[in-house]
């Protein structure tokens, strides 16, 4: 940065002035400013012009309001966090009445665990991978496979996308052990295929919960080995998990996470939990077992493990208005 000269004397370039605003912006004490523009051989009087001048700009006025603004967000953001450090584990209970789960959980974006539902599904006691090769191994569904190269397959996840049938993709999995390659997810859309419609059959959602003739296009059938995992993301609706075999570990940041606003690139983050990127955080980390259902309140960023062989469907077709395509924090500026 140097000075440069116009015709009403020396001034400060651009790049300088804009670097001094920061500074300001910043709360940079005018000595040590003064002192690194003299370190770099700019005249007294230039920076004396270029203080007053940034002193009484309306730019930076304006500017220092809107970062008081985001400062007082802030600040609201960690009362948040402090309060909610002290509740550190998911509340499990039984489905509470729809207007109860819309005030406590949905309405205040509060994850919970319901312990009685999927249990009095038929397909608590039926689904295996034997069940559904019997009954549905001739429907033809879409896969994802390749995964374990690819350090990024969900958002990549057009690349890994392969046709097959339901049998043979079960053969895949009872053969691969533990491994994340093959993997049913939602992206590959097949709970809305007519073949596996029968699956829904088996399914009972909580009464007054969700508008049921939506529940094939608005549900996803997750199905896959042990160590299958879907990286660190949030979603922009409200959703409802059902875990029906294995269990599945999850890691859970409410939305205000410093660290993951900072690190977001759509709807992905660009740390992972499991290298310890998120040390020191507050998070939630809970094994959801067979027969327990998570709500995933939307913006909330999970992580996701299967422990087992596991299966499991999702549903996002509430009665209460969720639509937040809006909310993309990462989205590119």
């Amino acid at each position: 940065m140097r000075a440069s000269r116009r015709r009403r004397g020396p001034t400060l370039s651009p790049a300088y002035r804009a670097w001094l605003a920061e500074n300001l912006l910043r709360g940079a004490d005018e000595a040590a400013i003064r002192a690194a523009l003299a370190e770099r051989a700019v005249p007294a009087a230039v920076i004396d012009e270029a203080l007053a001048r940034a002193r009484g700009s309306a730019e930076l006025a304006g500017a220092r309001a809107a970062i008081r603004g985001l400062q007082r967000e802030a600040l609201v953001g960690r009362l948040r966090r402090t309060l909610r450090a002290t509740a550190p584990a998911i509340e499990r209970r039984t489905a509470p009445s729809p207007g109860e789960f819309v005030a406590r959980y949905w309405a205040t974006g509060t994850p919970v665990i319901l312990t009685d539902v999927v249990p009095r599904w038929p397909a608590f006691s039926r689904w295996s991978p034997a069940d559904l090769r019997d009954r549905f191994g001739a429907a033809e569904i879409e896969m994802s496979i390749g995964r374990a190269a690819d350090d990024d397959p969900d958002v990549r996840f057009k690349e890994h996308c392969r046709a097959t049938t339901l049998g043979e993709y079960i053969d895949r999995v009872l053969a691969a052990g533990e491994t994340n390659d093959v993997y049913l997810i939602a992206n590959n859309r097949n709970l809305a295929r007519p073949q596996l419609q029968g699956l829904l059959a088996d399914i009972a959602l909580p009464p007054g919960y969700f508008d049921e003739s939506r529940s094939a296009r608005c549900g996803a059938l997750w199905f896959g080995p042990a160590g299958t995992v879907t990286s660190l993301h949030h979603d922009t609706s409200n959703i409802l998990f059902f875990q029906v075999v294995g269990r599945k570990r999850f890691r859970l940041y409410p939305p205000d996470e410093p660290r993951l606003l900072a690190a977001a690139r759509g709807v992905y983050s660009t740390l992972d939990p499991e290298r310890d990127e998120l040390a020191g955080a507050f998070g939630l980390d809970e094994v959801l077992l067979p027969g327990e259902a998570l709500f995933l309140p939307v913006g909330w960023w999970h992580h996701v493990r299967a422990l087992d062989l596991s299966i499991s469907v999702a549903f996002n077709n509430f009665v209460w208005p969720n639509q937040f395509e809006w909310y993309k924090p990462g989205a590119p500026g």
